[in-house]
């Protein structure tokens, strides 16, 4: 048995610039279709196909990723990482730090007053997270901006910057996800 083709699934084409609105009301029309009171005895399998499909293709980092292992089947990744993200990771580092630091010792004080002094530091390490935040932003941006030169390649059977470009989304993405679970944290402050 193939791997399943989220684009084949609902019923899209294979790119990796895919309008979202395309993704969403093709997945409302196969969900309509599928229905169990327009279709009896529809398994609940195909929903969660369809569910899947949907949440793959909706998230670039996840799109890219199917979309190379439909072209390539198991590839390695590209795991390094370039130059910017770097820069871009020192900084993060010393932003997470800088809010763990508030919030630890937000989680340790007692007194009212002590965290009233806190609150300002609060702020400013929302901030700096919010900083970071547009700086991943811009990158995964950047990336996803050159998904159309990635299938262009891709066509000619050069999928090397799609890989790099596979593994930098995956690294901005999880430091995202770092950021807004601190930026959650900092609230409680």
């Amino acid at each position: 048995m193939g791997m399943t083709n989220c684009f084949a699934i609902l019923g899209l084409s294979e790119s990796l610039t895919l309008d979202p609105g395309d993704i969403e009301s093709s997945w409302q029309a196969a969900t309509r279709e599928e229905h169990p009171d327009s279709s009896p005895g529809t398994e609940e399998n195909r929903a969660a196909e369809l569910n899947q499909a949907r949440a793959t293709l909706s998230l670039p980092v996840e799109r890219l990723g199917h979309w190379l292992q439909l072209k390539l089947g198991e590839f390695e990744p590209n795991r390094s990482i370039d130059p910017e993200l770097m820069d871009l990771f020192a900084s993060i580092h010393s932003a997470l730090e800088s809010a763990d630091s508030v919030i630890s010792r937000h989680q340790k004080s007692t007194t009212a007053l002590t965290k009233a002094l806190l609150a300002k530091e609060a702020v400013n390490a929302q901030l700096a997270i919010q900083e970071q935040m547009a700086g991943i932003h811009s990158l995964k941006q950047s990336i996803i901006d050159s998904f159309p030169d990635l299938e262009k390649a891709g066509e000619s059977g050069d999928f090397e910057e799609a890989k790099r470009n596979l593994g930098q989304l995956k690294f901005l993405t999880k430091w995202e996800q770092q950021c807004q679970s601190r930026l959650l944290s900092l609230l409680e402050c």
